[in-house]
């Protein structure tokens, strides 16, 4: 992961404002659920300053997303190009070669605008989802802190085969422009063996996903019967916030199988860029 580092030290400044932006987003999103919670009780008192409260959270959330991506895409393309005129520059190999490693370098950029930004909003949201949760009930605080662990080992049931799938369609992927070169025949077998490759991917990936989100859909169901059955003079408001809370906390925890396949994907791009 060098790389990776070598590109944050180069690029910090522009980095770190883009992070902000998505960082005082999610911040803003991440307060909706209590501002709503709040807002429909003072509604029922006869209250509206948390209603204010809400709209100015859904303002600066919406704000702050246009200043990220007003300013994100002039960076990621200046770091892209960086790359391929390094490897461009320093690498002896074929064509073929140069320019399948050249289009894999998109994977490393996808990381830093697709994957941080992706986990940057997770971290957040489970980070702050599971304080609202213990603050409001702590007997549902520890059932969804249960199912994050059912989840973290779940998502390692297939890491091997993913990380195996990535390795070879990327060997294969390498072989694009030779195929072309060598004809028709050559060209629609290698189409086909990448058809196959991606199917064979894209089941992996299915099949993490569905175990995940069974245990996630099992542990929100038994939430909701359990913050019922054990609370006390609960509000309206107060049961769809912490709902809310619970719900946005297992679906961050859907960022298992994102987080495998990210980290499979870069480290298998890295070795053959350097």
């Amino acid at each position: 992961m060098s790389k990776i580092i070598e590109i944050f030290k180069k690029f910090k400044y522009e980095l770190i404002w883009i992070y902000l932006f998505m960082l005082l987003t999610e911040l803003s999103i991440l307060a909706t659920p209590f501002l709503l919670g709040k807002s429909i009780d003072g509604l029922l008192g006869g209250t509206y300053h948390w209603l204010v409260l809400l709209g100015l959270s859904y303002f600066l959330s919406t704000f702050f997303h246009y200043k990220r991506m007003v300013y994100d895409t002039k960076v990621y393309t200046k770091i892209y190009n960086n790359i391929v005129f390094n490897f461009l520059k320093t690498k002896d190999t074929d064509t073929s070669t140069k320019v399948a490693r050249t289009e894999m370098a998109n994977e490393i950029v996808h990381v830093l605008e697709g994957y941080v930004h992706y986990y940057i909003a997770t971290i957040v949201t489970i980070v702050g989802s599971i304080g609202f949760i213990y603050s409001e009930n702590w007997k549902v605080g520890i059932l969804v802190t249960f199912a994050m662990i059912l989840i973290i080992l779940a998502g390692m049931v297939y890491y091997k085969k993913i990380q195996q799938s990535i390795r070879v369609r990327n060997n294969h992927n390498e072989k694009k422009a030779n195929s072309l070169e060598e004809g028709y025949e050559q060209s629609i077998s290698f189409f086909k063996r990448m058809r196959k490759l991606n199917i064979y991917d894209s089941t992996i990936q299915g099949k993490n996903w569905f175990l995940i989100g069974l245990i996630k859909n099992i542990f929100l169901f038994i939430s909701i019967i359990l913050l019922v059955l054990t609370a006390k003079d609960i509000t309206i408001g107060s049961i769809i916030t912490v709902y809310s809370y619970v719900n946005n906390f297992l679906i961050s925890l859907l960022s298992v199988p994102v987080a495998i396949e990210m980290y499979t994907r870069l480290s298998d791009v890295l070795k053959r860029i350097g």
